[in-house]
């Protein structure tokens, strides 16, 4: 070993010790928010937070099916009971009336407050006594015997019209006393987690208890247990995430390792290959972890590509050794083209740290710390373990002058150009098709899954969570003031077919001032006695039977108000924290929608209507504007990185014409990557425009070595070898994450490959000097 890499040797040992205790206690995240902003528009910051941790994100939506409905409704009850002795749940129902306790409690203990018919004239002789006689007529109804049973106390019916004004269209069948599907084919339940929706270790335990508590039904093996939500799917997510990040590093590193062996026949240099490549990987992943708090599953999968570029670095070196060559002449002469080919990549990757799109700082960090690291390795510590002299291991076991052909195009070079402006030419007509603009696109979610998760849905009654409107307000009283007059908007729209149907947080907390004044209108005792009387007066009630009824007015008048804190044991209490929320600028009011008919005549005539603090929002077209965004954000940060790969080019290189030349075939090779993906039917992500710089650093290293001048056809002869060995260890890497089921590895991955192959070729054809192949 050299002294003069000696120094350079024990702080390559000391840095990865150090980033090895980083990456020991690094956070894995796999949820899609995870990935995402805060955004400066309060309706993007609004959805993300509702992705994170909003009580829909804590919902699971549970079936069963495969039995007689009798055995179903048994199962669904038995599995309730199951779920609520664990302490993993908040609240588990399953719509079996018996276990509605609770609900019907708070209804009828705070009644007076959230009845929207108490008034001064509810409660005079003739309103009583209309009533009374509505009553009667339900005592003879099926409805009978639940009237019977509230008639004392609730002569006015204001449970039932609380009950009337809280449905919101259909809800779920019901059948044996639980809920199940419309069809009759599945019993259904939900249950709320107690841990945040990102808090993905307690979600699996959750689902985990689900699971189990079904297994110890001991029901037949034709009865099925169905989950969906959220919790599902990031639990699910992640499990495929890492399974495929893990598989796909292995599979990589394999096919990597395998074609390296062949190539040097010796293990050493193998060895010494992957040294830049792994301390690139871990660094860049300690890099992420101390830059963000967490490093992404996807940011790790995105770790693997890292084996496909930094291997290329020493590839470069070992290839061109000549037999009895000191490593540092071998330097000498490599160095300065290898430098240029690892600042190209630095600098395109830098500029995705500016990127507001999470995911893409992410990747940016991991970029550029591990190529920079990888490439500082290759420099400064593979000099200090290499053997002096070298021996040259490499072999030509493949057709090295496959290149000749390629060559001879730049005669015919106007071929190319040809197919490249009539690229650009279909890309032009289709670029309204070649953006994906769906954030759910990004998750690795399948198909059949959504499915399920609508039709769990939809049998539940659940409401559209496309259209909401948002109430802001510096109070949580200014929040439910406002949502009380918004009421009266959206009733108009219901009446006029603008919508089916909508919730309020109103509905199940009044304001202050709503609830002190329906109080207000509340009679003293002796009062509602005398009008009682007299509203009784020719009916079949007996003296004495609305006893309960006086007390409880009575009760409500010198009672307090309602708080939330009051519904906390009730499933109201999951309506009222999924529509109330108190954000970091006030609180915020949700009124979903469903079964909205035009979009644009309900935001016209909400804004018609003068309502100061309401806001109609399309969620999908926000996640939409959000995802279009990031794209145009990183579109500029694309331009600024390739402007940044130019300078360094004109930087390395001093002359104009070489900068054109080896910046030709990267940014074809992007054009024709992009055209084939666009004729193939896919469209294009955020994460293919990392993808693309990525193919512009990985085809400026082809461009930039088959730019070389060289002495000999011997040493022209290596530089293809070493050049041979890069584009499959590429295709290597990036091709087994093509395979991914994650779609934002597959993005990169199939995108690589293409754009590696076309950048090799068109490298050869128009980069390649023809003086050095004759």
């Amino acid at each position: 070993m050299s002294a003069a890499f000696r120094p350079a040797l024990i702080l390559w040992v000391v840095f990865l010790l150090a980033c090895g205790a980083v990456v020991t206690r690094m956070t894995v995240t796999t949820d899609l928010a995870a990935l995402l902003s805060g955004s400066a528009i309060p309706a993007q910051e609004l959805l993300i937070a509702q992705l994170r941790d909003g009580v829909a994100a804590r919902l699971l939506l549970i079936a069963i099916e495969g039995a007689d409905p009798e055995t179903l409704a048994e199962a669904s009850g038995r599995l309730t009971e199951a779920i609520q002795t664990s302490n993993l749940f908040g609240y588990v129902h399953n719509g079996d009336p018996a276990k509605l306790k609770i609900e019907r409690d708070v209804l009828m203990r705070h009644r007076y407050v959230l009845s929207s018919a108490v008034a001064a004239d509810h409660f005079t002789a003739p309103a009583l006594r209309a009533s009374l006689e509505r009553q009667m007529e339900l005592l003879g109804s099926p409805a009978g015997a639940v009237t019977k049973a509230l008639l004392p106390a609730d002569p006015t019916g204001e449970l039932a019209h609380i009950l009337s004004e809280l449905s919101m269209g259909d809800g779920p069948s019901v059948l044996h006393g639980v809920w199940f599907s419309r069809d009759g084919s599945r019993a259904q339940l939900i249950a709320e987690t107690r841990a945040a929706g990102f808090d993905l270790d307690q979600q699996g335990s959750a689902l985990t208890a689900v699971r189990k508590a079904f297994a110890s039904l001991g029901l037949p093996e034709s009865v099925r247990l169905l989950i969906s939500g959220p919790g599902v799917f990031a639990v699910d997510s992640r499990a495929t995430i890492e399974r495929d990040s893990w598989r796909l590093s292995a599979v990589a590193g394999t096919l990597v390792v395998g074609l390296l062996l062949t190539i040097y026949r010796s293990v050493s240099p193998v060895l010494l290959s992957l040294l830049p490549v792994l301390s690139g990987l871990l660094a860049g992943v300690a890099a992420v972890q101390i830059v963000f708090g967490s490093v992404h599953g996807i940011t790790l999968g995105f770790g693997a590509t890292l084996i496909g570029e930094a291997v290329d670095y020493p590839a470069y070196l070992f290839t061109q050794v000549m037999t009895g060559e000191r490593f540092q002449e071998t330097l000498s002469r490599v160095w300065p083209t290898l430098r240029l080919a690892v600042l190209t990549t630095v600098f395109g990757a830098l500029t995705m740290l500016l990127s507001s799109f999470t995911g893409l700082s992410q990747l940016g960090v991991l970029s550029a710390v591990g190529v920079s690291v990888a490439g500082l390795v290759t420099r400064w510590v593979l000099p200090a373990l290499s053997p002096q002299p070298m021996k040259s291991s490499a072999r030509e076991i493949l057709p090295l002058n496959w290149t000749r052909p390629l060559a001879d195009l730049r005669s015919a070079s106007w071929v190319i150009w040809v197919l490249c402006f009539g690229a650009m030419g279909l890309l032009t007509v289709k670029h309204q098709s070649i953006w994906d603009h769906d954030l759910a696109n990004l998750s690795p979610v399948s198909q059949s899954a959504k499915d399920l998760d609508a039709q769990l849905r939809a049998e539940l009654g659940a409401p559209d969570v496309r259209y909401v409107v948002v109430v802001r307000g510096p109070d949580q009283e200014q929040v439910l003031t406002t949502s009380e007059h918004l009421a009266l908007v959206l009733h108009r729209m219901t009446q006029d077919g603008l919508l089916t149907g909508y919730d309020l947080p109103s509905r199940y907390l009044p304001s202050r001032e709503t609830q002190s004044r329906r109080l207000a209108a509340l009679p003293d005792r002796a009062q509602l006695a005398a009008a009682l009387t007299r509203a009784r007066d020719g009916l079949s009630f007996r003296s004495g039977l609305f006893e309960p009824f006086l007390r409880d007015v009575e009760q409500a008048r010198a009672g307090k108000l309602l708080e939330s804190d009051d519904l906390r044991e009730s499933a109201f209490s999951i309506k009222l924290r999924a529509l109330l929320l108190s954000g970091k600028d006030g609180w915020i009011g949700l009124a979903p929608l469903r079964g909205v008919s035009s979009s644009t005549a309900v935001a016209d005539r909400l804004a018609q209507s003068g309502l100061s603090g309401a806001r109609f929002l399309d969620l999908k077209g926000e996640a939409e504007r959000l995802v279009d965004g990031y794209r145009r954000e990183s579109l500029r940060f694309t331009a600024a990185g390739f402007l940044a790969i130019t300078a360094v080019l004109w930087w390395g290189l001093r002359n104009p014409g070489r900068v054109g030349r080896v910046l030709v075939p990267p940014v074809v090779a992007v054009i024709f990557v992009v055209t084939i993906l666009t004729v193939a039917g896919e469209r294009l992500s955020l994460f293919h425009l990392v993808s693309l710089l990525l193919v512009i650093g990985i085809g400026l290293n082809y461009a930039l070595f088959f730019d070389r001048r060289f002495t000999d056809e011997a040493e022209r002869r290596r530089n293809l070898l070493s050049l041979t060995v890069c584009i499959l260890s590429t295709l290597s890497a990036f091709g087994a994450l093509a395979f991914s089921h994650t779609a934002v590895l597959h993005a990169i991955g199939l995108t690589v490959s293409l754009g590696a192959f076309f950048s090799m070729m068109l490298s050869a054809a128009l980069v390649q000097r023809r003086e050095t192949i004759r």
